[in-house]
C-alpha cells in the first residue's frame, strides 16, 4: 500500500487527537465531560462499531481464519508479556511504574485507534478479522493481566470480580452479539441497522478526540524531552511487530494472517493504560504520557507497518 496514502489516513486520525487535545485544554470538555464521554463511547458506539462488523456472510473459510488469528495474537500476547517484564526492568522506577510501563508495552490501541485504521486503510472485511480476531483477544487480555497488574499495587481485590469484569465488559458482550448474529446469519432490521451504522461511524471520530482529551491532562513539554518514553514508545509500536512479523514470515504465514496480527499489534498504547492506572490510584500521569508519544510516534510507525505486511 502506498506510504503516502496510508500516512493520509492515519493522519486524519492524528489530527481528531489534536481537536481534542484544544477541547480539553480550553476546558470545553471537563474532567466530568470526560468521563461521561468515555462511557458513551465505550457503552454505546464502540459496541456498534463492533457488532456492525459482524454483518458479513457467514463461511467457514471466513471463520477458520479468524479462528487462525485469534491463535495467532494469543502467542503473540504471551511472547509479549514475557518479553515486557524483561524490558520494564531496564529502567529505573518504582515497582508500580514498572507495571505500568509492562502494560503499556502489550496493549495496543485496538479498539480506539487499531479498527478505525484497520476499517479506513483495510475495508470491512479486514475489520471483522481484526475485531473478532484480535479485538475478543485484547480485550481478555486487558480486562483481565492489563487490569490485575496496574492495580496489584493499589491493594484493590482485584481478583475478586474478575469474571464479572471480563463478561460484562462492553467489548466482551458486544463481540458475543455480533458473533451470534454471524453463525446464525441474521441480519439487523431496518431502522435498527441503519441506527447502529451511524453509531459505529461516530466512533473513530470520538474516540480520537477522547485520547486527545487525556493527552490534554498530561505535561506535553516534559513528554516530548523524555528520552525514555521515545524507547517505551518503540517498544509498543517497533519493535514487538517487526519480531511477530518476521516470525510469522518465516513459518509461512500470508494474507490477512500476517496483516491482521501485526497491524494491530502495531497500534500504539491503549488508553486503556491511563484508564486503569487512573482507577487504581496508580501513576496515570506517566501512563497517559507514554499513550501520548506512542500516538505521535504512530503517525510514522503504522504507515511503514501498513507497507511492511502488505
Amino acid at each position: 500500500m502506498d506510504f503516502l496514502l496510508t500516512f493520509q489516513n492515519v493522519a486524519v486520525l492524528f489530527l481528531l487527537i489534536v481537536v481534542g487535545y484544544i477541547v480539553g485544554k480550553l476546558n470545553i470538555i471537563t474532567p466530568g465531560g470526560q468521563k461521561e464521554l468515555t462511557a458513551l463511547i465505550l457503552k454505546v458506539t464502540m459496541p456498534a462499531t463492533i457488532i456492525m462488523a459482524f454483518q458479513l456472510e457467514y463461511t467457514k473459510e471466513r471463520f477458520a481464519t479468524a479462528l487462525r488469528i485469534m491463535l495467532i495474537i494469543t502467542l503473540a500476547y504471551i511472547g509479549m508479556i514475557l518479553l515486557s517484564k524483561v524490558f520494564a526492568r531496564m529502567y529505573k522506577l518504582s515497582d508500580n511504574q514498572r507495571d505500568i510501563v509492562e502494560i503499556a508495552s502489550i496493549l495496543p490501541n485496538t479498539s480506539f485507534m487499531g479498527f478505525p485504521i484497520v476499517l479506513s486503510i483495510l475495508g470491512k472485511e479486514a475489520l471483522f478479522f481484526a475485531v473478532l480476531g484480535a479485538g475478543l483477544i485484547f480485550e481478555v487480555v486487558a480486562w483481565t493481566y492489563g487490569a490485575y497488574v496496574i492495580n496489584k499495587s493499589s491493594g484493590i481485590d482485584f481478583k475478586k470480580n474478575l469474571v464479572k469484569n471480563i463478561l460484562l465488559s462492553p467489548g466482551i458482550l458486544s463481540i458475543i452479539i455480533g458473533f451470534a448474529l454471524f453463525i446464525t446469519s441474521l441480519t439487523i432490521p431496518e431502522p435498527f441497522n441503519r441506527t447502529m451504522g451511524l453509531l459505529s461511524q461516530a466512533t473513530s471520530p470520538l474516540a480520537m478526540i477522547l485520547v486527545g482529551i487525556l493527552l490534554s491532562r498530561t505535561n506535553i513539554k516534559e513528554c516530548l524531552l523524555s528520552g525514555r518514553l521515545y524507547i517505551m514508545a518503540l517498544t509498543r509500536l517497533l519493535i514487538f511487530p517487526v519480531i511477530i512479523f518476521s516470525l510469522l514470515k518465516l513459518l509461512g504465514f500470508s494474507g490477512m494472517e500476517i496483516i491482521i496480527p501485526v497491524v494491530m499489534l502495531s497500534m500504539p498504547t491503549a488508553a486503556y493504560v491511563a484508564i486503569f492506572a487512573a482507577n487504581a490510584n496508580n501513576d496515570a500521569n506517566l501512563a497517559s504520557q507514554i499513550v501520548f508519544i506512542s500516538s505521535l510516534m504512530s503517525l510514522i510507525t503504522i504507515p511503514f507497518i501498513v507497507m511492511m505486511v502488505s
